[in-house]
This record gives C-alpha cells, structure tokens and sequence, in this order.
C-alpha cells in the first residue's frame, strides 16, 4: 500500500493520517471479492421486500448524509482539490 500511494506522491505519514482505516482493514488481507463485490446489500433488500436499504445497512448515513462511524464527510486537504483540479469559491461573508 505504502508503495502505491509513494508512486501517487503521498508519504508515508500521509498514508497512515488519510487512510488509516484502510490500512487498518488490510492488515486482515485483502477482501475475497477483490474489491468488485456485488451490491448484496441491496440483493437483501430486494429478497427482504424491503423499499428502503436504510432496513438492511447496518451502518446508514444518517439525513444529512454524514457517516457518524467514522466521521465522514471530513475535510479535504488544499492539495487534494488541487489534485482534481477543484476550485472552492466561498459565498461573500454576511454583514
């Protein structure tokens, strides 16, 4: 992991503040599915009868679309919007 994300610019300290998580998950090994898994969840919704796959996740975001597990969404790094090329325009300050 560390060597890929080397050859994108990241340095090792980097890896382990943004990606922790993942690094974390990959000390178990890799997910059997190779990252190309099918939408299970919704396969359950779907045999459950379910209209809504907030009944089936087990962690949902919640109405504001924010993942209280693990605090997402965060903040983004100036380099990063850089990276994509993304520009913030904040509104002008309220008097």
């Amino acid at each position: 992991m560390y060597k890929a994300f080397s050859l994108a610019g990241y340095s090792q300290e980097d890896v382990e503040r943004e990606f922790g998580g993942m690094l974390s998950a990959f000390k178990f090994g890799a997910p059997p599915h190779g990252g190309c898994a099918p939408g299970i969840d919704r396969i359950v919704m779907l045999l459950a009868g379910e209209p809504n796959l907030r009944e089936i996740v087990a962690f949902p975001l919640n109405q504001k679309e924010e993942d209280l597990l693990v605090g997402a969404p965060g903040n983004v790094r100036e380099r990063q919007l850089e990276e994509l090329h993304i520009r913030v325009k904040l509104p002008p300050a309220a008097k």
